[in-house]
């Protein structure tokens, strides 16, 4: 079995950077460091809240149980298993993702893909589809993520949020853009952090996708992280039943399956906690 897993999770994910803390602030996020983990503040009634941490270093639930005043922490420990406190509870972020070993060579990379990836890169540089990096051309992103999620139906975040992205540090977060005959017809939010590229946000035009743009857009997130020279792509996200073709197009591209435990809520004000429960069930059972 490989390491590569192992590895990769015994790093600090991006959801626990600075750069990230910051981001979220600005998306009206607060957050407060707690040991060596970051906590976003989230609102509940009467003027409550609660902590929710993503990839947390798990040795810092000790430190929040000791100094937090909020209602509970929803948290997701940074590794594939966990037995230690907390009631599971829905995933926020995604329990599996494929993650790429940017330490090899760029012919080793594409020798482990699936021969259709491989072709449909080299078919859309044929095509002469380029690819250009500018963060201030989030209006064509947009534009191609209301397309998206009219043709695939899933969840998009408001515009404001992807503007918020765009407009942070350029060597955090970058938009790269996938052009031909003109025209953008596909482009993604990446970010680079630390010793991973993450693919975090993508979409695609209806319009010439016989030409195959996303593949080639991927293919030079991966090489412009590997010249940067970081360990690890992330293409952050599968789900064969939840999104059955986006999983089948990043498992294309090789790399290994990284699995995480899940998220768990731990309360830390039982009276409260029971009562958002309770709450949580009369709103949904309405619904």
């Amino acid at each position: 079995m490989s390491e590569l897993p192992s590895k990769f999770q015994s790093e600090p994910s991006f959801l626990q950077s600075s750069q990230w803390a910051g981001l979220q602030a600005e998306n009206h996020c607060p957050n407060e460091k707690i040991g060596q983990s970051f906590f976003f503040k989230k609102p509940l009634f009467f003027c409550k809240h609660y902590l929710y941490g993503p990839r947390i270093n798990e040795i810092d639930l000790s430190v929040l149980k000791k100094n937090s005043r909020a209602v509970f922490a929803r948290f997701e420990p940074n590794r594939s298993d966990w037995s230690g406190e907390g009631v599971r509870t829905i995933s926020i972020q995604p329990a599996k993702t494929i993650i790429l070993d940017l330490t090899k060579d760029e012919s080793d990379l594409l020798a482990a893909m699936h021969h259709k990836t491989r072709y449909n890169i080299h078919l859309a540089e044929k095509k002469g589809v380029t690819i250009i990096v500018d963060n201030t051309r989030i209006d064509d992103f947009l534009v191609l993520m209301n397309a998206t999620t009219e043709r695939d139906n899933f969840f998009a975040h408001s515009d404001g949020y992807y503007r918020t992205l765009a407009n942070f540090d350029p060597d955090f977060i970058q938009l790269i853009l996938a052009e031909y005959e003109g025209r953008v017809i596909a482009a993604g939010l990446f970010c680079f952090c630390s010793s991973t590229a993450v693919y975090l946000h993508g979409a695609s035009a209806n319009e010439f996708r016989n030409v195959m743009a996303p593949y080639l857009l991927q293919w030079a997130a991966i090489n412009r992280a590997k010249s940067l020279g970081l360990k690890y792509y992330d293409f952050y996200g599968i789900d064969a039943k939840k999104w059955p073709g986006v999983t089948r197009f990043k498992e294309g591209f090789g790399g290994e399956e990284v699995n995480y435990a899940g998220t768990f809520d731990l309360a830390l004000r039982p009276g409260w906690y029971f009562i958002y429960r309770l709450l949580r069930y009369f709103r949904r059972a309405i619904h």
